[in-house]
């Protein structure tokens, strides 16, 4: 078993890898796959072996071997955090190839949606933008793979959808009624939230979104009083969104019996 946490841990910083292609192509509207892999300061194109996921990073000391120009520290941490993250995932879902073939088809889609929650929020964070690839193929999946055995139903997949899509949605159009301001909720927010109710479920969407909600007015208040924040800045909801269903996916039924028992229900 210690052989397989190994595997995983290249894995997941091959992969870490390739999301920091996705952050900074993404946004840009460039190919993930050309050029090939160069410094964004002088162009130079980038050797394998200087490409090898973190170790590179060690071995050039943060710097192109070309300009001399710092590499951001950001690479290597997002390449660390999917590492542990992938390691964390496989632990706890219990992945076993003695599973039927569609709870092990079921559980990877899982593990990977819960991944790409690592370059959507840094995405949203620098260009406030989720883009459509990131939500419109993975919320199809999500409803293809409702029809097999042993996952949420597709009527459930269905509610999820309307649950967390159409719930922020609703918001939305609250807020620009309420605040007279376009885009008070993001569109992007919406896709993600249907995607995310598609796969999990209602239950699981709308604790996101109150989970995330909180968490969001916490780091809202937070910037306020440290005056970082003000009437010309704003606050990306993706990240809080993903960290908030992150918490409902690990401990929603838990907080939501205690809440429940708290109130007297």
């Amino acid at each position: 078993m210690f052989q397989v946490y190994i595997v995983l841990a290249f894995l997941g910083l091959a992969i870490g890898s390739f999301f920091n292609v996705l952050i900074w192509r993404i946004p840009r509207n460039q190919s993930v796959c050309w050029p090939p892999s160069h410094c964004t300061s002088c162009n130079h194109k980038i050797r394998f072996w200087e490409n090898i996921p973190l170790f590179s990073y060690l071995w050039l000391k943060g710097k192109c071997s070309d300009c001399n120009q710092k590499i951001s520290i950001i690479y290597p941490l997002i390449e660390i955090t999917t590492s542990a993250t992938l390691i964390t995932l496989f632990y706890f879902s219990g992945l076993s190839l003695d599973q039927s073939w569609p709870d092990i088809v079921i559980t990877l889609f899982k593990i990977v949606s819960i991944l790409l929650f690592i370059p959507i929020a840094v995405i949203d964070l620098k260009h406030y933008i989720i883009p459509d690839r990131f939500t419109i193929p993975f919320l199809i999946i999500a409803f293809s793979i409702s029809f097999l055995p042993g996952n949420i139903t597709p009527m459930q997949s269905f509610l999820g959808i309307v649950a967390g899509g159409g719930s922020l949605f609703a918001m939305g159009l609250l807020g620009q009624y309420v605040f007279k301001k376009g885009d008070s909720m993001g569109g992007g927010d919406v896709k993600l939230m249907a995607y995310l109710g598609a796969l999990w479920g209602a239950q699981i969407a709308l604790m996101g979104i109150v989970f995330g909600a909180f968490l969001g007015s916490v780091a809202g208040i937070f910037l306020i009083l440290t005056n970082k924040l003000n009437d010309d800045n704003k606050i990306p909801f993706g990240p809080f969104l993903l960290s908030g269903t992150l918490v409902a996916i690990i401990a929603g039924e838990k907080l939501l019996n205690a809440y429940l028992s708290f109130v007297g229900f």
